[in-house]
């Protein structure tokens, strides 16, 4: 870590814009939609609410740490572990699941994003309905991955095998908007004559590639969709003039799918320049093509051995759905949150809301249960032959007296990588040849089997440049060094609090400001009334801030004018 690094603070949730604004308005948007709606909205989304209420609250809870040398004491409150609205949370599980692709699913090769947009009349039922978004994501991923076969097809590789992680990303500028950012590795696996397994980058797709991805994603989910009875193709007259009843959640998701009351607002005297402004939404991209509502683009691109930038986007992939710098209150109630792009000719900046609309385009973009939004496919899926042989795995690591006996390498035995020959950055290895003899061992550095197995894959029979050979699939000592010879690592898909923070803002919480020394976790409190006596103890708050109670949401309304009435839409 580097020295000049800030020691951690706890984060404060009461003290956020959003906290505030969800405890003044939760009783009254949910007696809205009982009084309302039948049933009212649904358990899961009531539950996230609250939960996030509680998150970060010293009063519901928290750890203890310790340091023995100085007596310092560190709390550390607990978290709710949302997925949808907690901008705490859904950092934590940004942070938590990129690191976890990078360290133990991605393999060191390259890696090119497709972002699907679907057409608006679908992205409702991709949004509440898991069957939809399984069968429009899985269309999409064999698109992708059809693309790639018929190239490797056509240059002669035989049983090409191809991987991906697909990203379920339900928002836009606070906005029920459901597409998909698929991480598709750009070539595909294959054996070569010794059964190792080899890696052949594909070449940038054409303008024809991405014509013929979006035309079979639109054809096959249109006939899915027809299949299902999702798409009624009976004539008009045939047709129920009922509407079918409307529940509270499909009152939130229209208003999330409408645009709103847009307008430009005096900038706050927080913001800066860098921030204050929204930009103005691009071009469309080059590599983009679109087909009936269905949109593809695939212009980004990440090279093999850049693993922190597989790492950022990784993290744009699962990144959280709002941000609590584009978030402000307004007098009177009101809520304002600063568009990301503003269309061309349009002078609107800002989402403006009442307090019920906001709380209602919340609701609408929380991932109900049992609903995936990191999906893996190909030789990346969990239950995939290929998978153990494509994902990395972490190098040796030594103990230090034996690091201090061994040689260091040269750059020749540290980055196979570099060899002219092929690439030695993942898979399994082939059968390595003897160890060298005893007379020869004596003479250089100790090798482990982890070299051995390398500098084997290197010496192997030379591959053409578009080649690379996976034999093993060792993370590389770039990325190693950069997790610190492995300190950072993550040893399993859930990281561990103080390594995540370490690794993604160079933050070590587990070292004590005064002394310096380490901390240690010695206690966890989850009952109540120990933890008020030691809260009462530091002089914190013991209690938890008050909720406000339920009022009739339309005074907002009428105070906001016709447009506040209209943006209202749950009537």
């Amino acid at each position: 870590m580097a020295s000049l690094a800030p020691a951690y603070v706890p984060r404060r949730p009461t003290e956020t814009v959003l906290h505030q604004l969800v405890r003044a308005n939760l009783e009254s948007f949910l007696a809205y939609a009982r009084a309302n709606y039948d049933g009212g909205l649904p358990r899961y989304v009531e539950q996230e609410f609250r939960a996030y209420i509680r998150c970060g609250d010293f009063s519901e809870g928290f750890s203890r740490a310790h340091c023995d040398a100085c007596g310092h004491d560190l709390l550390v409150a607990f978290s709710c572990h949302g997925r949808s609205i907690c901008p705490s949370c859904c950092g934590r599980r940004m942070a938590n699941v990129a690191a976890h692709l990078v360290d133990r699913v991605l393999p060191d090769v390259p890696v090119r994003q497709y972002v699907l947009t679907l057409p608006y009349e679908l992205r409702r039922l991709a949004a509440f309905k898991a069957d939809v978004l399984t069968a429009l994501a899985r269309i999409f991923v064999e698109a992708v991955f059809a693309r790639y076969r018929s190239r490797a097809g056509s240059d002669g590789i035989e049983s090409p095998q191809c991987g991906s992680v697909n990203f379920v990303q339900r928002f836009g500028s606070l906005n029920l908007h459901v597409h998909f950012h698929l991480l598709a590795l750009d070539g595909v696996f294959a054996r070569d004559a010794r059964g190792g397994l080899v890696f052949h980058p594909a070449e940038a797709p054409t303008a024809a590639d991405l014509e013929a991805i979006v035309a079979r994603t639109a054809r096959r989910s249109i006939a899915w969709l027809r299949k299902r009875g999702y798409i009624d193709d009976s004539p008009l007259e045939a047709r129920s003039n009922e509407e079918p009843a409307q529940t509270a959640l499909d009152a939130c998701a229209a208003i999330a799918m409408g645009r709103g009351n847009v307008s430009t607002l005096p900038r706050d005297s927080t913001q800066d320049d860098g921030h204050g402004a929204a930009e103005e939404r691009p071009d469309k991209p080059a590599l983009a093509v679109e087909r009936d509502g269905f949109n593809v683009h695939a212009g980004v691109r990440i090279e093999a051995g850049d693993d922190l930038g597989r790492e950022r986007l990784a993290r744009y992939g699962a990144r959280p759905p709002l941000s609590l710098e584009r978030l402000r209150r307004l007098p009177g109630g009101r809520v304002a949150y600063r568009l990301k792009y503003v269309d061309r000719g349009r002078r609107g900046k800002n989402r403006v809301m009442t307090g019920i609309e906001f709380m209602a385009r919340l609701a609408a973009i929380i991932a109900p249960p049992r609903y995936p939004l990191v999906r893996f496919a190909g030789v990346l899926a969990p239950r995939s032959a290929w998978r153990r042989e494509v994902v990395p795995e972490p190098r040796e690591q030594r103990a230090p007296c034996e690091a201090a006996r061994t040689q260091k390498p040269g750059p020749t035995e540290r980055r196979p990588e570099q060899h002219p020959a092929g690439d030695a950055r993942g898979g399994p290895a082939p059968r390595a040849p003897s160890p060298p003899e005893a007379s020869d061992t004596h003479r250089g550095p100790a090798m482990s089997a982890h070299d051995v197995a390398m500098v084997a894959a290197v010496r192997a029979a030379p591959l053409a440049d578009d080649v690379m050979r996976l034999a093993p699939n060792i993370i590389s000592v770039r990325h190693w060094d950069r997790l610190l010879g492995g300190l950072l690592y993550a040893v399993s898909p859930r990281v561990d609090w103080a390594t995540l923070l370490r690794r993604s803002f160079s933050v070590d919480v587990l070292e004590c400001p005064k002394c310096h020394g380490r901390l240690r976790m010695i206690a966890v409190i989850t009952e109540r009334e120990p933890a008020r006596r030691i809260l009462a103890h530091l002089g914190l708050p013991t209690d938890p801030l008050p909720v406000a109670r339920a009022r009739d949401p339309t005074v907002d309304a009428d105070e906001a004018g016709d447009d506040g009435q209209l943006a209202l839409g749950l009537a």
